[in-house]
């Protein structure tokens, strides 16, 4: 048994026994290993570990005090406790979430337009980023060509041109990041579109209700 165990089983022992001597209640019950029950004047550790009744002089029981709980099963309350705990927060977040919905939009109409709205400004960012690349990509295809007549003529490309080149290759490369993030995020508002329509009619009719 740990030390901060046998700490809180001696606490606990003369808390008890004080309120019972101040009761004139003198004696204890409870099984041993094989199941019999015992009665005791003191509180013997096995009484500790399997928990007791404080009895009065007739035998009837005044308090059941259950056994002492291992460090084990403590951790085992507390990671509950903390499931439970996450649990209630994400209710608490998907309440707040529903409630900014219901405030958002009066009507199914102005979700939809919404829907719409996001996706149509999602079209016209990508749009104006791809314009962009086309015209970089038009731009990077003349400096190589412009780099390759130095390499014909056995010449070094000049570290302004190889300078731009690179700049170029990394504009396009971010600019087809973006545009493939713009995509994926499309994508799944239009997945996710008939869900929030169908969470936000399920919403107003408990509303109504």
């Amino acid at each position: 048994m740990h030390a901060p165990t046998r700490s809180l089983i001696v606490l606990a022992t003369l808390a008890f026994s004080l309120t019972a001597n101040a009761q004139g209640i003198t004696r204890y019950k409870w099984k041993d290993a094989q199941g019999a029950v015992q009665f005791t004047d003191t509180l013997p550790p096995e009484a500790l570990q399997s928990g007791y009744d404080v009895v009065d002089s007739q035998g009837m029981v005044v308090k059941h005090v259950d056994r002492a709980r291992t460090a084990e099963e403590h951790k085992a309350d507390a990671d509950a406790a903390a499931v439970a705990a996450a649990a209630k927060q994400r209710a608490d977040d998907q309440a707040r979430t529903d409630q900014q919905l219901l405030l958002a939009y009066s009507t199914e109409s102005e979700l939809v337009t919404a829907q719409q709205g996001h996706l149509a400004a999602i079209d016209q960012s990508i749009k104006t980023v791809r314009a962009s690349q086309i015209d970089q990509e038009k731009s990077l295809s003349e400096q190589t060509a412009h780099a390759a007549t130095f390499e014909r003529d056995g010449k070094p490309v000049p570290v302004a041109v190889k300078q731009q080149i690179e700049t170029l290759r990394k504009s396009i490369a971010d600019q087809t990041a973006f545009i493939a993030r713009k995509q994926a995020e499309r994508a799944n508002i239009v997945k996710n579109a008939e869900d929030e329509l169908a969470h936000y009619r399920s919403l107003r009719a408990k509303q109504g209700q």
